[in-house]
């Protein structure tokens, strides 16, 4: 057998790590918006529009569900294909009371 040398692990290491980081593209989205980001930091650091205490008054909250082809309210059980069309409308079943709380997707 023949002995590798170390540097030839590391160019094989690197490229595995590549490949794996480039085909495992994720997005995240707002809880409360539904807005895509392409990280973490980058969708925590913006402001929502459509955050509970009031447009751009606080920031994008992360989306811990997976990505699916329906989203259901977790209040109402209405459904709808995106995050951001669910909570575009006002749930009647919401926690603050009738219509005073947007849809909220469940996880």
């Amino acid at each position: 057998m023949k002995k590798r040398k170390a540097g030839s692990w590391l160019v094989i290491l690197t490229l595995t790590l590549l490949c794996s980081a480039s085909a495992d593209k994720k997005n995240y989205y707002c809880e409360y918006c539904g807005q895509k980001f392409a990280s973490v930091s980058s969708l925590t650091s913006g402001r929502c529009q459509r955050h509970p205490d009031g447009a751009f008054k606080g920031r994008h909250k992360l989306y811990e569900g997976t990505e699916k082809e329906k989203y259901t309210c977790k209040y109402c059980g209405m459904q709808s294909n995106s995050i951001s069309s669910l909570t575009s409308g006002r749930c009647q079943k919401h926690p603050n009371g009738y219509f005073k709380g947007r849809h909220t997707p469940a996880l």
